[in-house]
């Protein structure tokens, strides 16, 4: 694919993760149906509610009702962990911004400036400070580690695709930088799952949180590549002609 294909759709007015198939014959823009984005909906509804859950514990300032363990003996320990979910937090709102395709194509320049939130107030530091912390942590993750370099990698390069106008790289890179912000999700998730089923072993509990950290970026990466195969296929299957009437 050359640089110039996957410059194209992205003039100005248009929306550079626009695929081919979005567009009608004539040139013409056609608007995808409300139920062609069943996620968009759910996506918001599953991060405003685990921004709910997991903020009213640090709205105080008291490490003491932290949710994670604090280190006694690391005086940045708990600084860093609220600053992690600061950054966190504008990462998950403007994703959602990001992949909400009516703003991507009615307000380009929302689009724009909401990005370079994700990217430099929110994925970036949100990433390095968790790999920072993860050290301190009573149980340190090689998951949440690993997982906190692909998305500092997937993020990057997204930016630079976008620089670079490389717009076809630049919404792969973004997708799979999506799937490492929500994995921190997954983990509440499956736990509010098991409560719904009665289950209330602490044993459970814990296992779920040293699975979590692996479990739920390895599930959302796939989610990501199955859309992409899917997406792509049918951007590439030929169209029909329109029949003049």
């Amino acid at each position: 694919m050359t640089q110039h294909e996957e410059r194209t759709g992205a003039s100005s007015g248009g929306s550079p993760a626009m695929g081919s198939r979005e567009v009608a014959a004539g040139g013409t823009a056609s608007r995808p149906r409300w139920w062609r984005r069943p996620w968009v909906v759910p996506l918001v509804v599953v991060v405003l509610a685990f921004l709910a859950i997991a903020w009213p514990p640090y709205l105080t300032l008291d490490p003491a009702r932290s949710l994670i363990v604090i280190r006694e003996d690391s005086a940045v320990h708990y600084p860093l962990l609220v600053s992690h979910i600061v950054f966190g937090t504008v990462a998950l709102v403007t994703v959602c911004l990001q992949l909400w395709p009516a703003l991507r194509r009615r307000r380009p320049a929302v689009h724009r400036w909401s990005g370079r939130l994700y990217v430099f107030a929110g994925a970036l530091p949100s990433a390095v400070i968790a790999m920072v912390i993860t050290p301190l942590s009573p149980a340190p993750s090689v998951g949440t580690t690993l997982g906190g370099v692909f998305w500092l990698v997937t993020t990057t390069m997204g930016f630079i695709r976008a620089r670079q106008r490389r717009y076809r790289q630049h919404r792969r890179w973004m997708l799979f930088s999506f799937a490492f912000a929500i994995n921190i999700v997954w983990g509440r998730v499956f736990m509010i799952v098991l409560t719904m089923f009665g289950i209330d072993d602490p044993a459970v509990f814990a296992q779920i949180g040293l699975t979590a950290p692996w479990l739920g970026w390895v599930i959302n990466v796939f989610l990501v590549q199955w859309w992409l195969n899917r997406t792509e296929r049918r951007e590439a299957a030929p169209q029909r002609p329109v029949e003049s009437s």
